[in-house]
C-alpha cells in the first residue's frame, strides 16, 4: 500500500547517514598525507626494449647487420618474446628495418636518412626551445648552463666521443624541462639516432672544428626568454650539423 511504501522509505538507520570521509579512522579526516601508489615494475620487454637500444646506438650491433630474434635472445640473455616486442618497437623507430622472409637488419644510416632525421630535428627542437622560453625556471636555466658548459669543454678537449655524449645528455634534459609527455620521448628517440649516427661516423675518422659546436647564443636566448632568437639559435647548430655532412658520404 502507498502508506507503508513510505514509512519504509522514512526508515533508515542513523549509522549510514555518516558520510565516509568523516571516519575517525580515515587519512584524509586525520590530515594524512594521501599514500603513494607503489611503483609498477618494469616489464621485461621494456627491459630489452631499452637494452637492445642501447647496444644499437653504441654499435655493439652496427648498421647494416644481419639478426635473428635467437641470437639477440642469447646475446642479451632474455627470452624470445620480451625480443619480439622490443624488435616491434624499435622498428617503429626506425632503429631495426624489418624484410619480409629475409629476417631483420640494424638500420643503415645513408644520407637519405640522415638528411631526413636533421630535417626532423630541427622541426622539433625549434617548438621545443620556443616552449622552454615560457617555462624554464632559473634553477633549470642554471641546470642547462652547467650542462652546456660541460659540452663545451669536452668539445674544446678534442675528446669528440665526449662531447657527443655531454651533448646527448645536454639536449635530453633540455627537452624534459618542456615537461610533454608526447614531446619528450620523440626527442629522446631523434638523439639517439642522432648520436648512433656520428659516432658511426667518427669510429675510424678523426673530428674537425666543423663538428664541434658551442651553445652560447643558445643559452642567451634561454636566459632572456626570448624564443626567435633561441629558435634562430637551433637552427644554426642543426644546420652546421648539416653542414659538416659534407665529405662523410
Amino acid at each position: 500500500m502507498p502508506g507503508q511504501t513510505r514509512s519504509r522509505s522514512r526508515a533508515r538507520p542513523a549509522s549510514s547517514a555518516r558520510p565516509a570521509s568523516s571516519a575517525p579512522d580515515s587519512p584524509a579526516a586525520a590530515g594524512a598525507p594521501p599514500t603513494a601508489r607503489p611503483e609498477t615494475p618494469e616489464r621485461v620487454s621494456d627491459a630489452a626494449y631499452r637494452e637492445l637500444r642501447a647496444r644499437i646506438v653504441d654499435l655493439t650491433f652496427p648498421p647494416g647487420d644481419m639478426v635473428n630474434e635467437l641470437q639477440l635472445s642469447k646475446a642479451m640473455g632474455i627470452g624470445r618474446m620480451p625480443i619480439r616486442e622490443a624488435v616491434a618497437r624499435l622498428a617503429q623507430e626506425r632503429f631495426i628495418w624489418v624484410i619480409p622472409r629475409r629476417g631483420m637488419v640494424i638500420a643503415n644510416l645513408s644520407l637519405a636518412e640522415v638528411l631526413n632525421l636533421m630535417e626532423a630535428r630541427l622541426i622539433v627542437e625549434t617548438g621545443l626551445v620556443r616552449e622552454l622560453c615560457g617555462k624554464v625556471s632559473d634553477a633549470e636555466l642554471a641546470e642547462l648552463t652547467t650542462l652546456f658548459k660541460s659540452v663545451d669543454e669536452a668539445g674544446a678537449s678534442g675528446d669528440y666521443l665526449r662531447f657527443l655524449e655531454r651533448d646527448h645528455e645536454a639536449h635530453i634534459r633540455l627537452a624534459e624541462m618542456v615537461r610533454n609527455d608526447f614531446v619528450g620521448p620523440l626527442a629522446e628517440s631523434l638523439h639517439l639516432h642522432n648520436l648512433r649516427f656520428w659516432r658511426y661516423c667518427h669510429r675510424n675518422r678523426m673530428a674537425t672544428h666543423r663538428h664541434i659546436q658551442r651553445h652560447d647564443t643558445l643559452l642567451r636566448a634561454l636566459r632572456r626568454r626570448d624564443p626567435d632568437a633561441a629558435e634562430q639559435a637551433i637552427r644554426r647548430l642543426v644546420g652546421t650539423s648539416r653542414t659538416s655532412l659534407q665529405g662523410l658520404f
